[in-house]
């Protein structure tokens, strides 16, 4: 069974669109609804060459935001093979200041990110379908925020792979191997029950890990784990001590809860070192949320899902994009 605190979570949501027999559904004819195919975007090409669609507020409340997108899909860049670079730059990040949608007068608030696999989602929300095949970001505010328990990029890197497996795998978000390794995983109970940075230092630091969920969920979140060649000192640190296992901490709430507690020591330094170090994320490669947090943590952790995420990367290193649109007479990427 997942857990409740799995499925309120707000920074991932799946994309199934609901069938039309709940009460007030959008589905209902007769409802006033929100059209967002109606908002405004301001496209940005960032230097690392992705472009980013800025809905209308974003700036205004979140000014770094240009800044931040351009260092964590710079990072994820790094850590991706050259393979799918181009695939990277291609894929749009439509990022808004708040998301609404459903009926007017009693709407539904979202504030997660997302991948947009097939336009059902999008015109079921009333939607743009030129957002199939792109990231959105439904809340600039919280994914500034909420990226800080991955140390930076694995936010956005989660949400990248997604589109990953489903355009580079055979037989994409149907890929058996990764539907057959997932099953594996969950019938082992390694992940019913692990840390997860954002609880670090409460009463409870344990959860059901998100990986659970579903395949696709699974992969994206092993990924981003795999992604993570770094932090190489809590390699062979346990599993169930946070402060001894999991990389440093930058998010100001567990920051915050380390300063109330301000015997305990952020691995080997103080929390002014790491605030210096730290500001905005920059400074520290990334780590996931959910243990195992990185590639050391996972190859001692789950030896079989290593091996398997080994051989799906391989084969994602090999893979030829052959959708590359390229521009340049004397290669690209």
């Amino acid at each position: 069974m997942i857990s409740s605190s799995l499925l309120e979570q707000n920074h991932w949501r799946s994309e199934e669109v609901p069938t039309c027999d709940v009460e007030n559904s959008v589905c209902s004819p007769e409802l006033e609804l929100i059209d967002n195919t109606q908002r405004r975007y301001k496209p940005v090409n960032l230097k690392c060459g992705v472009t980013v669609q800025l809905g209308e507020n974003v700036l205004r409340d979140s000014p770094n935001i240009i800044d931040i997108m351009n260092h964590d899909l710079t990072n994820c860049l790094s850590v991706l093979p050259a393979s799918v670079g181009w695939l990277v730059k291609r894929t749009h990040i439509w990022v808004n200041r708040t998301y609404a949608y459903g009926n007017i007068h009693a709407p539904t608030v979202v504030s997660h990110s997302t991948a947009h696999h097939f336009p059902g989602w999008l015109l079921w929300v009333q939607d743009k379908a030129e957002k199939e095949a792109s990231i959105e970001i439904y809340n600039s505010v919280e994914y500034l925020n909420l990226r800080l328990h991955y140390n930076g990029c694995g936010l956005i890197l989660h949400e990248l792979c997604h589109l990953i497996h489903q355009t580079t795998l055979p037989g994409g978000l149907s890929n058996m191997l990764v539907i057959e390794m997932h099953k594996i995983a969950k019938e082992s109970n390694k992940y019913s029950s692990v840390l997860r940075r954002d609880w670090a230092l409460n009463e409870v630091d344990t959860d059901v890990a998100y990986c659970t969920l579903n395949h696709k969920e699974f992969f994206a979140e092993i990924s981003v784990s795999y992604l993570s060649d770094f932090y190489h000192d809590v390699d062979g640190t346990g599993t169930v001590d946070m402060a001894k296992c999991s990389p440093p901490f930058v998010s100001p709430v567990v920051l915050g809860r380390m300063q109330q507690k301000h015997h305990i020591h952020n691995n080997g330094k103080s929390l002014v070192e790491w605030r210096d170090l730290t500001k905005f994320g920059r400074g520290l490669p990334h780590c996931n949320k959910f243990f195992p947090f990185t590639k050391g943590q996972l190859r001692r952790y789950d030896p079989r899902v290593y091996k398997c995420f080994s051989k799906l990367w391989q084969f994602i290193e090999s893979w030829e994009d052959m959708d590359r649109r390229c521009k340049c007479k004397i290669g690209c990427i």
